[in-house]
């Protein structure tokens, strides 16, 4: 490939072309990983190329890990930097979560089981001693690696023969179309924790390599605690967001009638 006046290797094709004046664009813009750059033909008006060119572009930054698409209407092509956005401001499933940000997702059963609480299960699930819980521990691998290692509590009472159902996908899903729950909201706090040994075999990292853990508590519209989690995502893979608003009660309740 040729060299232009700067030194800088000059593109030899239109995708080339396209690809550089992508790269400057978000380079000159100065997006941050997970930002929305426009949608395809708002982009190819912006930087006068056409939409089959512009495609190819994307496709080789999309392979390079420097943007990623998300099709449909909250869709576009988004700033990327390899790592997956953590949503704290909604209940829905990791799966859907994961999906939509463009991205692969397997999720491995490690364990599946029934016992007795642990005090700290016991008292935020607000059982009696000898009630039983459902523990099921899931390794998620986000575009073949490894991202996260899941853990939830559930009441066994409430949610009788759930192990016998597929646990690979959305929990959310599988409880609130085989049981009937209504999510109402979930309380969740974030922790930077080194992983354990336990933790970094199975994640695939060095032993203290930095996690983030999400401690959870999930509630339904009767207000009864239905999940009690520990999840522990790879700090080298993952983003959290929130989105907060303010205070105007009028926002606040039409926000939670949608």
């Amino acid at each position: 490939m040729a060299t232009g006046t700067d030194g800088q290797p000059s593109a030899s094709t239109p995708a080339d072309a396209a690809h550089a004046a992508l790269t400057r664009y978000a380079r000159m813009e100065r997006f941050n990983p997970g930002e929305l750059m426009g949608s395809e033909r708002a982009l190819a008006e912006r930087l006068g190329i056409g939409r089959a060119v512009l495609r190819q572009a994307i496709e080789r930054m999309e392979a390079e890990g420097t943007v990623r698409r998300v099709l449909g209407r909250s869709g576009g092509v988004f700033f990327n930097d390899g790592r997956i956005q953590r949503h704290l401001n909604t209940v829905e499933g990791v799966p859907q979560m994961v999906l939509h940000q463009g991205r692969a997702i397997a999720t491995h059963v490690l364990r599946a089981e029934m016992g007795l609480p642990q005090p700290d299960e016991r008292r935020n699930l607000r059982l009696d001693g000898g009630d039983a819980v459902l523990r099921i521990q899931r390794l998620r691998l986000v575009d073949g690696l490894s991202w996260s290692l899941d853990l939830s509590v559930l009441p066994a009472a409430r949610f009788s023969g759930l192990l016998n159902h597929p646990l690979e996908g959305s929990l959310y899903h599988l409880l609130t179309s085989e049981y009937g729950l209504e999510l109402d909201r979930a309380d969740e706090t974030v922790e930077a924790v080194p992983a354990s040994a336990e933790q970094a075999d199975v994640l695939g990292v060095p032993a203290a390599a930095a996690l983030l853990e999400i401690r959870r508590l999930a509630w339904d519209v009767q207000g009864a605690p239905v999940e009690y989690a520990r999840d522990f995502f790879r700090a080298d893979r993952t983003r959290v967001h929130m989105q907060k608003y303010g205070t105007n009660w009028k926002r606040t309740v039409r926000l939670g009638r949608e």
